[in-house]
């Protein structure tokens, strides 16, 4: 059985229909904002024309990153060493984040600059004027955090399979979670429902942690979901983590998929 045979987590296709919902609603904001800003334009208001397009941008890179990973466009970055296999987050995903975060923070300082002077009227009433400063001066503090951050970490996540557990980092921090904590491998979050295409570790204590957007990592995720879980029920199999053989049986989709 090969990566692009195997089959597909029961509880998936539901975070595809989130996706598709997102994406519709993304496109509809986006076509507002482009509504707006042409009316902007014709009424020679040319800063509030870029200030709100640019607003939109990011919203619009992220949602292009996510609809790219999900139609199968994942680039695999795997390696191995001694320690463990581990997978990053697709290459062009993550400039797109990045992206995103760095156009949020010169816009935003313009956004907020020029609302506190006077110069760029988007908001008929003061409390409005207030909440979307505010609002603005928390979106630019972490997106100066999230590229410090990615910059510093060499990426904007990644998974980790070793011979003791699984590490899972996003932007911010790691987690770790030990092969004997693991109560099950499931498709699925009884916490947080808008999981999509996720690994969750149900922990011993009854906590979990989840892999989410395991396409972010492997093309399409299905492998990644198998791998973990395989990892999991052969404690034999676990050696190969450390010396390449994981990366090979990834790639010829030879795991175990029983869900008994």
């Amino acid at each position: 059985m090969s990566a692009l045979t195997l089959p597909e987590p029961a509880n998936w296709p539901a975070g595809r229909r989130r996706i598709a919902v997102l994406a519709v609603a993304l496109s509809a904001l986006f076509a507002v904002g482009v509504f707006f800003g042409g009316r902007y334009i014709i009424l020679g208001q040319f800063l509030e024309a870029l200030v709100g397009l640019g607003i939109l941008l990011p919203l619009a890179l992220a949602l292009f990153a996510v609809q790219r990973v999900s139609s199968g466009h994942t680039a695999l970055r795997s390696s191995h060493d001694p320690t463990g296999t581990l997978l990053k987050s697709d290459r062009t995903f993550e400039m797109l984040g990045l992206l995103a975060f760095a156009v949020v923070i010169p816009v935003g300082l313009v956004f907020v600059t020029f609302t506190l002077t006077g110069g760029l009227e988007m908001f008929t009433s003061r409390r409005g004027q207030s909440i979307a400063v505010v609002a603005m001066c928390f979106a630019v503090l972490g997106s100066i955090a999230g590229l410090v951050s990615g910059w510093r970490r060499g990426g904007v996540g990644y998974v980790k399979l070793t011979p003791s557990g699984v590490d899972v980092a996003d932007i911010f921090r790691t987690e770790s979670v030990a092969w004997d904590d693991i109560d099950d491998v499931d498709d699925h979050s009884d916490i947080n429902k808008k999981t999509r295409k996720a690994v969750v570790l149900r922990r011993r204590d009854g906590s979990e942690k989840v892999i989410d957007g395991c396409d972010f990592y492997v093309p399409n995720g299905v492998g990644l979901y198998w791998m973990v879980r395989h990892y999991w029920r052969h404690p034999d199999d676990r050696a190969e983590l450390t010396d390449g053989r994981s990366l090979a049986r990834l790639d010829e989709g030879r795991f175990d998929t029983d869900m008994a």
